[in-house]
């Protein structure tokens, strides 16, 4: 014990003692027991640098304004729920259709492609200009869909699903001023 005197709530403990009093300090005692394994069966550490960033800072100030408050909440919910992403996308894939469908309505009254590349896909088939547009969109749901942890791919989906729903609105609007 040591010469102090011990308080009521102070267990019993024994005295430690200063590096220099201990009774092995002379002695040399290896930190860790030998390595008894071969070199080539040890485990060698393999430092790794694992970029894990998505995108989704949090000290970014992008719900500055309204919009970008409204922006920031539809890329969390996309990021957050798989079932709004699939649906954002296949919501991107109808409208995809039905400007393929409104297109060749539009052509068979009488408009012309404004699109040039479809427009040479059109002239030289439909069936190519067609699957060529739905392997398209189908490749870039599936792109968005695997690479979803990442901001830039929920905002090409939001704006791929905008894109096309743009274009419906004024296809139909062009469809009304034809009747």
């Amino acid at each position: 014990m040591s010469g102090r005197p011990m308080r009521p709530s102070e267990p019993d403990r024994p005295e430690r003692l200063r590096v220099d009093q201990h009774p092995r300090a002379l002695c040399t005692v290896p930190l860790r027991p030998a390595e008894r394994r071969a070199a080539e069966r040890r485990r060698q550490r393999q430092f790794v640098l694992l970029d894990r960033r998505s995108g989704f800072d949090r000290r970014r100030r992008s719900h500055a304004t309204r919009l970008g408050g409204a922006l920031e909440s539809a890329l969390l919910q996309l990021r957050d729920d798989p079932r709004t992403l699939l649906a954002v996308l296949l919501l991107a894939n109808l409208l995809s259709l039905l400007d393929l469908e409104s297109t060749w309505y539009a052509l068979a009254h009488g408009a012309l492609e404004g699109n040039p590349l479809m427009r040479s896909l059109l002239a030289a088939s439909p069936a190519v200009a067609a699957t060529f547009k739905l392997c398209v969109v189908a490749a870039l749901s599936a792109l968005v869909w695997w690479l979803r942890r990442y901001r830039r791919m929920l905002q090409v989906a939001l704006l791929t699903a905008a894109v096309y729903g743009a274009v419906i609105a004024y296809q139909l609007a062009g469809l009304t001023r034809l009747y």
